[in-house]
């Protein structure tokens, strides 16, 4: 299941979402066509491989597991099955995100952390969590240059080629959108521009230790 199950423990270990809330997936490894999620109400602690379930992502249809999938399954479905590239996807209720989406905020590139996810995550409208109508307009907002969004008065969502980018996402908005939130306190926010995003970009590049390095 890829990288799912770590990022299971990686959501408990970071108390990354509130209570029960949040969901995460990723496509298949060995069957494109179908993707692991999530189950539904199980507490996060409680969710190992035998918990998740395997939908199809034509039309949702379960195919392994006995549990229920997450509520927002559709919203899964619907991302994967408009755009192929996503290989996970991640969606939290983690706090300043959801401050921002409550006060219909986006989140800003005010620091370059931010640059690899996007220039800038909309808000999407208010819809009823998961509805047909929600999934549609969230795949509708997302695309390789624009990897997260936030759901009006409700939470963050993310892709990614993995569930494990999906979640280094999320943590990189959410901790955009906490630096964000106090900045707005004592000033005036300095965002940063289209060019200075795309240098940040080439640099990360060359980010880090050559694939080859061992100690």
């Amino acid at each position: 299941m890829g990288t799912l199950q770590s990022v299971i423990e990686a959501i408990q270990r970071d108390d990354a979402t509130f209570g029960l809330s949040g969901n995460a997936s990723e496509r298949d490894g060995d069957d494109a066509s179908s993707f692991w999620i999530t189950p539904s109400g199980v507490p996060w602690p409680e969710i190992g491989p035998q918990q998740l379930v395997r939908l199809a992502v034509t039309d949702g249809s379960q195919l392994e597991g006995a549990l229920r999938p997450s509520t927002e399954w559709r919203l899964h479905r619907t991302l994967y099955e408009r755009h192929p590239w996503i290989g996970g996807v991640v969606h939290l209720h983690s706090l300043y995100a959801t401050i921002l989406s409550v006060a219909q905020i986006p989140v800003r590139a005010v620091h370059y952390q931010m640059a690899r996810v996007a220039e800038e995550v909309p808000i999407v409208p208010y819809v009823t969590f998961g509805t047909e109508k929600l999934a549609s307009q969230v795949a509708a907002a997302i695309s390789q240059e624009q990897q997260a969004v936030l759901l009006a008065n409700h939470g963050l969502v993310a892709v990614g080629l993995s569930t494990a980018d999906a979640y280094r996402a999320c943590r990189e908005v959410e901790w955009t959108a906490m630096i964000q939130y106090h900045a707005m306190q004592v000033g005036t926010l300095n965002v940063l521009t289209h060019a200075e995003l795309e240098a940040v970009r080439q640099a990360f590049k060359d980010y880090g230790q050559p694939s080859s390095h061992s100690d």
